[in-house]
């Protein structure tokens, strides 16, 4: 599609404004642009030359008018069907609602482009991915190995390149990763993992510290690295979805509803307004349950164990709630591309209302608890401090931006499902301390409360599942929600055979664990170290995909 008739096609749709800003970025990339077409409604491709991709990116995040940011880059083995790779860069575009894609096509005689990170410096870990998975160099910048930990010799093995066989073994190298040795008199290195004395999954922690302050903070990822991306290729929808949902066990119902809400734009499926309501009620109450494990932890790492042992209390209540309500703790096998596996009765609907009024008034206590007590307020302040500038230029999502003065929330910012319906309110605090994350995530537990009561009163009746069409084939969607940890994105793409081409899951976790590291440096010691984490509490398992 030309440029001037996708214009025209905006002009149809959206407003003025809107069409200002694409007309100016459709000016600016035109010389460049061999393509230009809708993906969806608010979702327009553009296919560049890989040479201006880096200079486009840097545009389209510069630019003040449209608010965008990055928000995840994958790469498609397509040589089976063009004999090239192809790189997608994915925007968000803030205030006019609408996301920007970059597509650049990669010959595979010479799979290489200039590095996006050397212009917007949080792509750094979703090209050095990139390049571990595909073998495709992104030039300029640094290439350690990210995700391929020594069995996998680094130039070798590219697990996602679509003729790698998912059985491979691959043989363990010599090649090992280790951290950088501190360098100055009295400095030295404190190892934490990679195995935890509580039940999480593996991660490496490394303090370089003199005497007891933090100087420098590592953290190496990727132990349990399951493989889901190269599973889910050649998968139906139902099997993909099943796998979807097992990404990680926090975020369950996070990643089924991104996952459904691709595919459902693929088939042009509204879903019904029942169902709608239920997914948003029940993002909502896993947003509950992470939250409070989240206070759970922080509590726990301030040495607060009063309250952290009634907030694991508060949470065992919710999640014995989504099981009665769903049948399975974490919302498994309820989600279903074009609605809901089973319709949830209104009397069971309203005995959850009932005991989140309980649970509403014990939670005023434990809010009450945590900032009045002087040992812990005194823990939280002033410790993993983050400021604005940094939490930008990281990428940061969710509670851990929030925390630092950065207000974003896609249930605001690009509604779907039932908040597009509902005034969002979005806490931001300033400080960016240990406390100030503590807050956000007390003010939005408490949103969530007064969500989740107008959600069960306006409830809708009706059928929970729609019919089923068919599907947009080699055409990327995107399903974006903002997940308790923060921005979630699901980015599918379906084959001739309505199978899994390519899907790529980018977790908040995965962004923000740059984030715990900044916050750790600076004037932390080391008893800092636990509770500037569990300020940020991420998900291995979202990261180890």
């Amino acid at each position: 599609m030309e440029a001037p008739v996708c214009l025209e096609l905006y002009k149809k749709m959206k407003t003025k404004e809107t069409n200002t800003l694409i007309e100016q970025i459709i000016s600016f990339l035109k010389e460049y642009s061999t393509v230009h077409k809708l993906i969806s409604q608010n979702h327009i491709e553009f296919t560049i030359d890989k040479s201006i991709l880096a200079i486009a990116s840097e545009h389209i995040t510069k630019e003040p008018e449209l608010n965008a940011s990055l928000i995840t880059i994958t790469a498609t083995d397509e040589r089976e069907l063009n004999n090239s790779y192809v790189i997608y860069a994915v925007f968000s575009l803030r205030k006019i609602n609408h996301l920007l894609t970059l597509k650049a096509t990669i010959d595979k005689s010479n799979p290489s482009y200039p590095a996006i990170s050397t212009k917007i410096t949080y792509a750094n870990w979703h090209e050095r991915e990139i390049h571990d998975l595909f073998g495709i160099i992104p030039e300029g910048i640094e290439l350690s190995p990210l995700i391929l930990h020594r069995d996998w010799h680094p130039g070798k093995n590219f697990p996602m390149r679509r003729d790698f066989p998912k059985d491979k073994e691959v043989p363990i190298t010599d090649h090992e990763l280790e951290f950088q040795e501190p360098h100055g008199e009295g400095l030295h290195q404190i190892a934490v993992g990679p195995i935890h004395a509580g039940i999480i999954e593996p991660g490496h922690l490394r303090f370089s510290a003199l005497g007891e302050e933090i100087h420098k903070f590592d953290v190496q990822l990727f132990y349990t690295h399951k493989g889901i991306e190269k599973m889910l290729e050649g998968k139906t929808i139902i099997e993909a979805l099943t796998l979807a949902e097992h990404t990680c066990g926090m975020c369950s119902y996070s990643h089924s509803t991104a996952f459904c809400i691709a595919i459902e734009s693929l088939g042009n499926i509204s879903i019904p307004p029942r169902a709608l309501f239920i997914r948003t009620l029940c993002l909502e109450l896993e947003r509950l349950g992470s939250h409070m494990a989240d206070l759970f932890s922080i509590c726990s790492a301030g040495g607060f164990g009063f309250a952290s042992v009634h907030a694991a209390r508060l949470r065992e209540i919710i999640m014995r709630s989504i099981y009665k309500l769903t049948g399975s703790r974490f919302f498994r096998g309820l989600n279903i591309i074009g609605g809901l596996q089973k319709n949830i009765p209104d009397k069971v609907l309203d005995s959850l209302a009932q005991q989140l009024l309980l649970f509403k008034s014990d939670f005023k206590e434990l809010e009450k608890l945590i900032l009045s007590t002087d040992s812990l307020l005194d823990r939280l302040e002033l410790t993993g401090f983050l400021s604005d500038e940094q939490a930008i230029s990281l990428g940061l999502v969710g509670p851990g931006a929030r925390g630092s003065g950065i207000n974003i929330d896609v249930r605001r910012d690009n509604p779907y499902l039932a908040y597009k319906r509902y005034k969002i309110n979005v806490p931001v605090y300033t400080t960016g301390d240990a406390l100030a994350r503590t807050q956000v995530r007390i003010d939005e537990v408490n949103e969530s409360l007064r969500l989740i009561k107008e959600l069960i009163e306006d409830l809708p009746d009706g059928e929970v599942l729609t019919e089923q069409k068919s599907y947009s084939q080699y055409t990327p969607a995107l399903g974006i929600i903002e997940s308790p940890k923060g921005e979630l994105v699901h980015w599918v793409m379906l084959d001739k055979e309505n199978k899994i081409f390519r899907h790529h899951i980018r977790s908040a976790s995965y962004i923000n664990w740059r984030g715990v590291a900044q916050a750790t440096m600076g004037k932390n010691i080391i008893p800092d170290g636990p509770l500037v984490n569990k300020s940020f509490n991420l998900c291995y398992a979202c990261v180890d995909r």
